[in-house]
């Protein structure tokens, strides 16, 4: 494969039958010009509906792919799997067929004791407390939202009359070491974050964003808080959750539907 990322810095695609890559299970016809991320395999379901003419790729692993348009561009949709790894593998093969552009929708917990559960967030940056990309790079390259998809996703809020909350997201691998459902001492665990301004923590960010700024590719996330780890509250999931996760799917699509057709944003 002739490398075309000017630094220089690339992987070799492993491609099996139909010039498909061996994880995500699909090949460059197959994927659209931009693709929304997701860690939950229901999910995918949901974001596809969004698109005109929606089809089944795949389903590789935990990777499920649909590929439709929107507003005429070629859009796909696709879960990754919770955690780094697959988050790594994914952005990746996504680049060997060829697709530059992603944004990921989910959910985070906010440390940060003014942001409510219920609310959107859009991290500018994620703090590299996960493994995978220490393979990479070192620890003093930094985890960076695209800023064209940044600005997208605000754009897109903007336009569909939703507020959203911006800031820094903590990436780790622990899950059940800061979340509701932790272990004894999550109170101490989050303060040294919450003393440097940290919003909210989740666990594959801060991978897609170096990886991503490294291949030279544009990366957004948005996200539901569902709870609040500082504050002890959380959004009542029964009413609240699926419709504020179709809110942040169909910032998602506008924002990315922008992406491809180069719209220029407004400061």
């Amino acid at each position: 494969m002739e490398n075309k990322i000017k630094n220089g810095f690339d992987s070799l695609p492993q491609y099996e039958k139909d010039n498909k890559v061996h994880h995500l299970g699909i090949n460059e016809s197959q994927i659209g010009e931009g693709c929304i991320l997701t860690s939950n395999l229901e999910r995918v379901e949901k974001i596809k509906d969004l698109f005109d003419d929606a089809k089944r790729e795949a389903f590789h692993r935990e990777y499920i792919t649909y590929t439709g348009t929107y507003k005429g561009d070629r859009i796909s949709c696709m879960s990754i799997g919770n955690g780094c790894m697959p988050t790594e593998i994914a952005v990746e093969e996504l680049r060997h067929i060829g697709c530059k552009r992603m944004i990921k929708v989910g959910s985070c917990y906010a440390i940060d004791p003014n942001i409510k559960p219920g609310s959107i967030f859009v991290p500018t940056g994620a703090c590299r407390c996960e493994g995978a990309t220490l393979e990479y790079v070192n620890i003093q390259y930094p985890a960076i939202s695209d800023l064209d998809a940044f600005f997208a996703l605000l754009q897109s809020a903007k336009e569909l009359k939703q507020e959203v909350k911006t800031g820094i997201i903590r990436t780790h691998d622990g899950l059940f070491l800061e979340s509701p459902f932790a272990h004894e001492g999550v109170a101490e665990r989050i303060a040294p974050w919450q003393k440097v301004g940290v919003s909210c923590v989740d666990n594959e960010c801060a991978t897609m964003f170096t990886v991503a700024s490294i291949l030279q590719l544009q990366a957004g996330c948005i996200y539901v808080v569902t709870d609040n780890l500082a504050s002890g509250e959380a959004m009542d999931y029964e009413k609240d959750y699926q419709r504020r996760i179709d809110d942040i799917i169909e910032i998602a699509v506008a924002a990315m539907s922008k992406l491809i057709k180069g719209v220029e944003y407004e400061i």
